[in-house]
């Protein structure tokens, strides 16, 4: 078996989507001039990896705190979108195993990681994508990048996904992980009524 982390680091510095707070992450007690170290942590919900429910685009819509457990662990397969230079579309799907509920989209996104500032020129998914995710059931699907839909008018496809239920996870780092079946877990903070929150995410290869 093995295990693949694939959430990024959180950091003071790191890549946030433009309007959203940066980490400030700070130690308020040191050793040994403290009896035990302690750090401050401030960020946005929508920090590094994290996951986007309902709430966050959607009035009124599912929190954090009441996503499905089986939206956040399970089966799940690794497409290889590498090739797709700026917009997912439903054609590109159609690659995904049948009946497979859980995808996460490899593109050339997981090469921005390295780049210290928010990078606007990301490969995102697009309204004919988002379509063909609600149609075809998925439950979960995970990008590379801080946004599932484009840099212009993200609106339009979260809303597409999350009024639907799909849960959206976003900010996952897949350089190195070859395309194919996974156990994926990804569990976010229990945050009550939260519009997001950081995550660990991490694959499993049996």
């Amino acid at each position: 078996m093995k295990i693949f982390d694939i959430s990024v680091s959180l950091h003071n510095g790191m890549p946030v989507f433009p309007g959203d707070p940066a980490p400030d992450i700070k130690r308020v007690l040191n050793m040994p001039k403290d009896a035990a170290n302690v750090s401050f942590l401030c960020m946005g919900s929508h920090t590094g990896t994290h996951v986007d429910p309902p709430l966050h685009f959607v009035e009124n819509g599912m929190p954090i705190d009441r996503i499905p457990l089986d939206h956040l662990y399970g089966s799940a397969e690794v497409l290889d979108l590498t090739g797709v230079e700026n917009e997912i579309s439903a054609e590109d799907l159609e690659k995904a195993s049948q009946g497979e509920k859980m995808l996460l989209f490899k593109t050339r996104n997981s090469r921005l990681w390295q780049y210290t500032g928010f990078r606007s020129d990301f490969v995102y998914l697009n309204e004919s994508g988002a379509d063909w995710v609600v149609k075809n059931g998925i439950k979960t699907i995970a990008i590379d990048y801080l946004s599932i839909g484009s840099f212009k008018d993200a609106e339009a496809v979260h809303k597409m996904l999350l009024n639907a239920g799909v849960t959206v996870v976003e900010g996952v780092d897949l350089t190195g992980i070859e395309p194919g079946k996974y156990t994926f877990v990804c569990l976010p903070l229990k945050i009550k009524d939260g519009d997001g929150s950081p995550a660990r995410a991490i694959l499993v290869k049996e």
